[in-house]
């Protein structure tokens, strides 16, 4: 394990001093694709249904990496942050350049050494002349590949053995990757892997804490053989203080396997009603109404149906009861046409998630949308939204997929990383810097553990100013087969303090902290003696 650098601490005084600095009031949002400046190269997604991202803090150095899955002969890519928000392709140096056609990645600690390890994933969705019966996948083209991060920041391919080894045999071209998630899925404090397809074998993996995995999909009760399913979730959905797994599916009904405390996994997706069975795509997760709870919005093909639309699901669940209430049209953010990644933030940092959303479609099959718009909706905190993406200035009209929020270079503002299809390819990965004039503060909260789950997946971090909470959740896999850092990022309006900082842990132990001044980082640990960068 490599050490926190101290660099992060005198980065955060200087942010806080300049944003503390400036006047409150001022609103111009617009969001700027700087990522040719700032070292991202053109990449090649994997044809044709789009691929994802990952960013995750992979060297300890308290800013955010990135690792980008490319298509077949392109090299995949690493990019190490250099703290100013300036990225480096590392991939040849740390091993993790190879040319098999990844479509998802997601990064977690296996094995609790506090490394965090990479597991890849392709298909090989679309390829034809294979050369048996034109349907048989390449030796090794669509398995998990699974790699362990070494002290010295070098990725070793620890697949065989690792029991997440897949036949590539039995996988066809029409089978295509869909989303990884991680969580404590059987409540012994490490992180387990849920590994989505798309009419292909999705499967439940659980981890015996040394990076060692046991397919339990059967077992488990969350076999569902042939389903499309895309993008899946760990949270727990109705606070009975275990991981639920909410899976969306293509042309049949979503999954909402949950958690039933023994190794058991139950579908409540009609009672909780979540069981649409339209053509949902990506998953967002955020407590949109500021109540407690979780939420998810989902993606879809709006104009297919006429009833179809993206879900906007309100978490009314109590424990024992998972209960959700779609509400996507009258809070105005049904439609974003042919819809892929999304994600909560806020953008604007006033205090509650604005919604953000790519979409596009350019096949015959979705000739009415090569042009759609991205959407960025701006929550006006009464449960409505108002369509932001001209003055925010997210409404390009590529072939959006894979969309993540973060704060690249550490300026208190959130930006994005949206990855898109072009023809041809190669092209650009846009990194979307937020240069709006900051109008109100922020705390970010970065939750690490001593246990296994070293970057506290599951956590629930939450402030209060006042009476009014926030709360986050510490998540590993979402959107469209993407993944957001390991951290809570909080606007705080015109509060200059968050009056109670809450931490509640994966094993449900909690840290309280107060009155933490705003506009800096906070390092919080599991063990309640590690508390750093209040000054």
């Amino acid at each position: 394990m490599r050490p926190l650098s101290n660099k992060y601490l005198a980065c955060c005084n200087v942010v806080a001093a300049f944003l503390l600095a400036l006047p409150l009031g001022c609103t111009a949002q617009s969001l700027v694709d700087v990522g040719a400046e700032r070292g991202i190269l053109d990449y090649h997604m994997a044809p044709p249904m789009g691929a994802g991202l990952a960013a995750a803090d992979i060297d300890n150095d308290l800013d955010i990496d990135l690792f980008v899955p490319n298509a077949e002969d392109t090299a995949d890519q690493l990019y190490l942050n250099d703290g100013s928000g300036t990225f480096s392709n590392t991939a040849s140096a740390a091993g993790l350049n190879t040319q098999q056609r990844a479509r998802a990645a997601l990064w977690f600690d296996m094995d609790g050494d506090r490394d965090l390890d990479l597991v890849k994933a392709g298909d090989c969705f679309g390829e034809w002349g294979l050369g048996t019966g034109d349907v048989v996948c390449r030796p090794g083209r669509a398995m998990l590949r699974l790699y362990r991060q070494e002290s010295n920041g070098v990725f070793v391919n620890v697949t065989t053995g690792s029991g997440l080894e897949q036949d590539s045999g039995i996988l066809e071209n029409a089978h295509h990757r869909g989303g990884l998630a991680a969580g404590d899925l059987d409540q012994d404090g490490d992180l387990d892997l849920y590994s989505a397809f798309w009419r292909g074998p999705s499967r439940l993996y659980f981890n015996d804490g040394t990076g060692h995995f046991t397919d339990v999909t059967v077992a488990a009760g969350v076999h569902r053989p042939g389903t499309a399913q895309w993008q899946p979730v760990i949270l727990d959905v109705d606070g009975d203080g275990r991981q639920d797994i909410f899976v969306a599916v293509d042309f049949t009904a979503n999954f909402l396997f949950m958690n039933q405390g023994n190794g058991q996994f139950e579908d409540h997706a009609a009672a909780a009603g979540v069981n649409q069975d339209w053509n949902d795509m990506g998953v967002a997760v955020g407590d949109a109404d500021n109540d407690g709870d979780f939420d998810l919005y989902v993606t879809q093909v709006h104009g297919a149906n006429p009833e179809e639309r993206n879900l906007l699901l309100r978490n009314d669940s109590v424990p024992g009861t998972p209960l959700f209430v779609e509400h996507s049209q009258t809070a105005g953010v049904a439609d974003t046409s042919w819809g892929w990644g999304a994600t909560f933030a806020d953008m604007d940092l006033d205090g509650d998630l604005d919604l953000l959303a790519t979409n596009g479609f350019d096949s015959v099959e979705g000739a009415q949308y090569p042009t759609d718009p991205s959407r960025a909706f701006r929550n006006d905190g009464d449960g409505t939204y108002t369509d932001v993406s001209a003055a925010w200035g997210f409404n390009d009209t590529l072939w959006g997929s894979g969309l993540i929020a973060f704060d690249f270079d550490r300026d208190g503002r959130l930006d994005l990383l949206q990855a898109t299809k072009v023809h041809p390819n190669p092209g650009p990965l846009r990194l979307l810097r937020n240069t709006a004039t900051p109008a109100a503060n922020f705390l970010r909260v970065v939750p690490r553990s001593m246990g296994p789950n070293s970057q506290a997946i599951g956590a629930r971090v939450s402030v209060r100013i006042g009476s009014q909470w926030q709360h986050r959740l510490i998540t590993a896999g979402l959107s469209f087969l993407s993944q957001e850092p390991a951290e809570a990022h909080f606007g705080l309006a015109g509060a200059t303090r968050v009056d109670e900082l809450r931490v509640v842990w994966p094993d449900h132990q909690e840290t309280v902290q107060r009155a933490i001044p705003a506009n800096r980082s906070v390092l919080v640990w599991d063990d309640q003696t590690m508390v750093a960068d209040f000054e």
